[in-house]
């Protein structure tokens, strides 16, 4: 799944939230947007400056069990006002699947390897080159990334920042403007 999507999908499920359960009612939308990303933006660097020209992986340790679980402890210390930073965090490896990939996911207790990307037996040379790949082979995923883009839809509808001045306060306080 494509950044864009994991923030929708957790802005989404956090208004629905605040709506409907009166959960978090002061979250930073800002700080969703980044737990949301948060495995990629420690992976993706760690990838593309080493790991993937040399071992052709690019979901590595903060898309572990380890990784996820250390941020949930962290998190839970600061209950509540941490909490949904932290679910948001967990929340990626659930858009993700992440589960399918067990090398990774069980690192390091399945070994000292990451998920390979593969193209028919044959490894990518290119992160970029994996992801189309993967969206060009793989029809499911575009349904994903719809999905986000309407789930992204509602979040702007729903709190009508189609406004500029609300777009503009939401941008600038990382809350919706009630």
């Amino acid at each position: 799944m494509l950044p864009p999507a994991h923030v929708a999908y957790s802005w989404f499920t956090l208004s629905l939230l605040q709506d409907t359960l009166h959960v978090a009612p002061n979250a930073d939308y800002r700080g969703v947007a980044l737990a949301a990303m948060g495995s990629d933006l420690v992976d993706k660097p760690l990838a593309a400056a080493y790991f993937y020209r040399k071992h052709r992986a690019a979901v590595l340790f903060a898309h572990t069990l380890l990784a996820y679980l250390a941020v949930a402890a962290l998190t839970w210390q600061r209950w509540p006002r941490g909490a949904v930073y932290g679910l948001t965090w967990l929340g990626h490896a659930i858009l993700d699947r992440i589960w399918f990939y067990p090398d990774t996911f069980f690192w390091p207790l399945r070994g000292w390897r990451f998920h390979v990307w593969r193209r028919q037996g044959s490894e990518q040379e290119a992160m970029g080159r994996a992801y189309w790949f993967a969206f060009t082979r793989r029809p499911e995923l575009w349904v994903w990334e719809l999905g986000g883009m309407l789930a992204l839809a509602w979040v702007i509808w729903r709190h009508r920042l189609y406004h500029p001045r609300r777009l503009l306060t939401f941008l600038l306080t990382g809350r919706p403007p009630r």
